[in-house]
C-alpha cells in the first residue's frame, strides 16, 4: 500500500531497489556481455556491502575489503569508493532523521556516551558498562541517600534493660546483629553490668520479659560479635576476658584469658569461626584458636591461653601530650583500642591505637616473630598527620563489604578511610556537621550494602554516604545522651534496620516507614514521640 511504503525507512531493504545512474555505471564496467553466475560476482559484492553499510557496520567492511584480495586492483577501487559514498548518505539521512541532543525522555537517564552528547536509556548504560567498562560510558553515580529519610524510631523500637536487682536500668555499651538466622533481626546486647541481651526486632515490644538473657561476664562488655551461623557469640569484657557462648542453651563454652587490662575490641577470622583477635587496654593484642591451648578445671569449665600475641603495638616511645578527659575518663597512651581482619587477605590484621593515631598491618603467619620483640614492627602503617597540636587516637574500625576500604574513627572528629591494598594516607574523611568522638567508647558500621558509614556521637547517630564526602550527614534523632555502639542490619530485604546504643540507657531501632514520617511530618506533636531522620543542608 503507498501509505505503509511512504513509512517505511529510506533504506529498509537497499537489496531490493533499482541502482542508481551511477551504481549501474560500476557495475556495468565489473560485468562481461556475458550472463553467466561468475560475472555476476561485483554486483552481488557491492549489494552485500550497500546492506553492510546499512546496518553502521564498519567491521563488516572490513571482512568484505579482506575477502576481496582475490580481485583485481580495478575492482576494489571501484568498491571502496562506493562504500564511501554510500557511507555518506547514510550519515547525512541519520542526521535528518535523529532528534535534537536536548532532548529528553522519561525513559533515559543523565549518563552521556562516549562520542556523543545524547542521553543513554538505562539499558544501553548498563550494557555498556558490561561491556567496555565504567571508563568508557562514564555512567553517573545512582544515590540513594532521598530513601535515609523514610527512616523512622517508633517507640516501640527502643528497647531499656534492667540490673540483675531489678532496681536500675542499665546502659548498654555494645551491639551486633546476626548474620542469617530470622532475616538478621537478632540483635545482641552487650550492658554495664555484663549481661547479652538478644532482641528479635521484628517483634514489636519485645522488652526484658521476652528477650533472651546470658550472664556473661563480671563487668561491662564492650564488643561482642556472632559467629557465621548464629550459633555462638563472642564477648570481651573490662573483666580482662573473652568468652564463648552458646546462643540457644545460654551456657559458656570457653574462657580466654591473658590481657591484663580491659578488652576494647575483638574481631572473628573471615573464613574460619575457630579464631578470633582481641585487643586490650594493656597495648597487646592477641589471637585465639579454640581448637588449641586449652585446659579444664576441676568444674569442667574450659579455659584458653592466646595462639599468638602482639605486645605494645601501639605504643609511642616518645612523650606525647595528655589525652582529653571525658566523663568515661580516657584510655592509657598504650591502649589497643581496635582490631580487624582483613577480607582481600584473613592472614593480615589490622590494628589502631589511643595514642598514636595510625593503623598498622600485621601478618599472622609470622607465628612467634612478634612477641619476641617488645616493639614489633608492622608490614604496614598509615601515615597519621595530626591536624591538632594534641595528640588523637583512633577509638573503633569498621571493614566495607568488598574488604576495600577500613575505615576508622578518630578522637578529632572524624572519620577516615583508607585502602586496604596499599595502606598510606587517608584517601577521604568524613566529619563536621555537629558531629563529636567524645570518648573512646564510639563505634563505627559500614551498611551492607557498602553506600552509607553510621558513626556514634555525643549526641544522636550520624550516618554519612560514602561516595559523597563532601554531603552533610544524615542525623538519626531521638537519644538523649552519647551514643556508643552502632550497628546494621545484615539482610537488605525489606530495608535494613540501624541500632544505636545511648548512655541514657536504651537501644533505639530506625527502621524505613514511609507512610509513619509523613504522617509525623504533618503533625508536629505526633513528631516529638518518634525518632525523626533530618538532613542538614549543605
Amino acid at each position: 500500500m503507498p501509505a505503509e511504503s511512504s513509512r517505511r525507512s529510506p533504506l529498509a531493504d537497499i537489496s531490493q531497489r533499482p541502482l542508481s545512474s551511477r551504481t549501474q555505471q560500476i557495475a556495468s564496467s565489473q560485468t562481461c556481455a556475458g550472463t553467466g553466475e561468475e560475472n555476476n560476482v561485483p554486483s552481488r559484492r557491492l549489494l552485500e556491502i550497500f546492506s553492510a553499510a546499512q546496518a553502521g557496520s564498519a567491521g563488516r567492511k572490513r571482512s568484505l575489503k579482506l575477502a576481496l584480495d582475490d580481485s583485481d586492483s580495478s575492482t576494489q577501487k571501484h568498491i571502496l569508493n562506493a562504500i564511501n559514498t554510500t557511507s555518506g548518505i547514510i550519515s547525512s539521512i541519520n542526521c535528518k532523521t535523529q532528534p535534537p541532543s536536548n532532548l529528553c525522555t522519561k525513559s533515559t537517564v543523565p549518563s552521556r556516551s562516549f562520542r556523543s552528547n545524547r542521553p543513554q536509556g538505562m539499558t544501553s548504560t548498563l550494557a555498556r558498562i558490561q561491556t567496555f567498562g565504567r571508563r568508557r560510558c562514564q555512567p553517573c553515580y545512582v544515590s540513594t541517600r532521598f530513601l535515609l529519610l523514610d527512616y523512622i524510631s517508633r517507640p516501640s523500637d527502643v528497647y531499656t534493660f534492667i540490673s540483675q536487682d531489678g532496681s536500675t536500668l542499665v546502659p548498654p555499651f555494645s551491639c551486633a546483629y546476626n548474620n542469617v538466622a530470622n532475616d538478621a533481626r537478632y540483635l545482641a546486647v552487650g550492658d554495664e553490668d555484663g549481661a547479652i541481651h538478644i532482641v528479635n526486632t521484628k517483634k514489636d515490644d519485645s522488652h526484658p520479659a521476652s528477650t533472651t538473657q546470658i550472664l556473661a561476664h563480671q563487668n561491662a562488655i564492650f564488643d561482642l560479635c556472632w559467629t557465621r551461623d548464629d550459633s555462638k557469640i563472642v564477648s570481651v569484657s573490662g573483666d580482662q576476658t573473652a568468652r564463648l557462648h552458646d546462643v540457644e542453651t545460654k551456657k559458656c563454652l570457653g574462657t580466654f584469658s591473658g590481657h591484663s587490662g580491659s578488652i576494647k575490641s575483638i574481631s572473628m577470622k573471615q573464613s574460619d569461626d575457630n579464631i578470633f583477635a582481641t585487643a586490650a587496654r594493656d597495648g597487646n593484642v592477641m589471637i585465639w584458636d579454640v581448637r588449641c591451648s586449652s585446659t579444664a578445671s576441676p568444674r569442667g569449665d574450659i579455659s584458653y591461653r592466646p595462639a599468638d600475641r602482639l605486645i605494645n603495638v601501639h605504643t609511642s616511645t616518645r612523650r606525647a601530650a595528655p589525652t582529653k578527659k571525658t566523663k568515661h575518663g580516657s584510655d592509657g597512651a598504650n591502649t589497643a583500642s581496635a582490631v580487624q581482619y582483613m577480607l582481600h587477605n584473613d592472614n593480615i590484621l589490622a590494628s589502631t591505637g589511643s595514642l598514636d593515631g595510625s593503623i598498622k598491618f600485621w601478618d599472622v603467619r609470622n607465628h612467634g616473630s612478634y612477641f619476641r620483640h617488645t616493639f614489633p614492627t608492622p608490614i604496614q602503617a598509615s601515615k597519621y598527620t595530626p591536624i591538632t597540636k594534641r595528640a588523637h587516637g583512633m577509638t573503633s574500625m569498621a571493614l566495607s563489604p568488598d574488604g576495600v576500604s577500613l575505615f576508622a574513627v578518630s578522637s578529632d572528629n572524624h572519620i577516615y578511610m583508607y585502602n586496604t591494598t596499599a595502606l598510606d594516607s587517608p584517601i577521604q574523611s568524613f566529619g563536621g556537621s555537629g558531629f563529636a568522638c567524645s570518648s573512646y567508647y564510639i563505634k563505627i558500621s559500614v551498611s551492607p550494602d557498602g553506600r552509607y558509614i553510621a558513626a556514634g556521637s555525643s549526641k544522636d547517630l550520624y550516618v554519612w554516604e560514602i561516595a559523597r564526602p563532601h554531603k552533610k550527614p544524615f542525623i538519626f534523632q531521638g537519644p538523649e545522651r552519647e551514643v556508643t555502639g552502632v550497628d546494621w542490619a545484615r539482610d537488605l530485604g525489606q530495608g535494613t534496620e540501624l541500632s544505636g546504643c545511648s548512655d541514657d540507657a536504651t537501644v533505639r531501632t530506625w527502621k524505613a516507614n514511609r507512610d509513619l514520617v509523613q504522617e509525623c511530618n504533618e503533625t508536629n506533636s505526633l513528631r516529638n514521640m518518634h525518632g525523626m531522620v533530618t538532613e542538614l543542608s549543605v
